[in-house]
């Protein structure tokens, strides 16, 4: 799980930092880091399958995850919520991050 964590620090911190450089200095690497959130949604998209198959599918927190990107994906091609639609992708993935980080911390301490 450690190594998860870790990995979820890379794939999140280097969109998350070129968009921020992109918006303050004015640059097209804005638009990059918007493109590489999509690796980051299917980076947790598929931790997520994999903790939902190692919890059997009783794990409430990758639950409630799931039915949350269902609920995104639904709203994306029934609806014209767009505000929604540009805050629910990072809310999504500021949750698994922060449960991947107490799932390492949890798994740390009991070694």
């Amino acid at each position: 799980m450690k190594d998860i964590n870790h990995m979820n620090y890379f794939v999140t911190g280097i969109p998350t930092a070129m968009i921020g450089g992109g918006w303050l200095f004015q640059s097209d690497i804005f638009f990059a880091g918007l493109l590489l959130t999509i690796i980051t949604g299917a980076f947790h998209i598929v931790v997520g399958i994999g903790l939902l198959i190692e919890s059997r599918f009783t794990n409430r927190a990758v639950v409630i995850y799931f039915a949350c990107v269902a609920l995104f994906f639904t709203l994306w091609g029934l609806t014209d919520w767009y505000t929604l639609l540009r805050v629910l992708p990072p809310v999504l993935a500021l949750y698994m991050s922060i449960y991947l980080y107490t799932r390492a911390k949890l798994e740390n301490s009991h070694n």
